[in-house]
């Protein structure tokens, strides 16, 4: 059965707590928190989790070749960046853990038909695709697949956006602290001759 009395401090250990006042109201928040922790193991740190936010542009090629379904989107016809894209410190050290929260794509570009596509998340770097490629992936790095994000860009004026949240993908990294992606093709799409896609993940990464 769970402990859930309240633990008073150790030896060594003090209390800390820190207060916020919401704008227009009395209630207050109250975080209280351990420390300066010593004891026979010796000093430690707590850590707790936060959130940051990872972006990585692709700019594809220099043409207008239409795409079709299941095709790939890259940076090269023939040399793509080698192991994937890179949303670099996605979790605080290497190997560490993390949770995607929200996702965020964008296109500098205002088609009359927007992307739509998926994008393919791995923990390891993985072998990239070249532009307008039929998308395949191997059977050994689809086991390092942590998931995958689908999207439809909207019709923002002069750009084209798309916003997921609540997506609570987990991952830990392998190697070092990035994820890597790939980008698959949903739709017949016709793109703008060196269109610049900027990706953004939102993370809460964890100690």
């Amino acid at each position: 059965m769970a402990d859930n009395s309240i633990r008073t401090p150790g030896s060594g250990e003090s209390i800390a707590t820190d207060e916020a006042t919401y704008s227009g109201d009395t209630a207050k928040v109250q975080i209280v928190r351990l420390v300066d922790v010593t004891g026979s193991e010796g000093s430690k740190t707590i850590q707790t989790p936060r959130f940051v936010m990872c972006s990585t542009d692709v700019t594809r090629p220099a043409d207008t070749t239409a795409y079709t379904v299941n095709d790939a989107l890259s940076n090269s016809t023939s040399a793509p960046t080698s192991g994937g894209f890179t949303f670099a410190n996605a979790a605080a050290v290497s190997g560490g853990a993390g949770l995607i929260t929200d996702a965020i794509i964008a296109t500098a570009a205002d088609p009359a038909t927007l992307l739509q596509g998926e994008l393919w998340l791995f923990d390891r770097a993985v072998t990239n695709i070249n532009d307008n490629a039929a998308f395949a992936v191997s059977d050994a790095e689809i086991k390092t697949c942590l998931g995958k994000i689908s999207f439809s860009l909207e019709d923002a004026g002069n750009n084209g956006f798309f916003h997921a949240q609540n997506l609570n993908i987990g991952f830990v990294c392998n190697g070092s602290a990035d994820i890597r992606f790939l980008v698959k093709i949903k739709n017949t799409y016709t793109p703008v001759s060196a269109e610049v896609f900027t990706f953004v993940l939102k993370i809460q990464q964890l100690p």
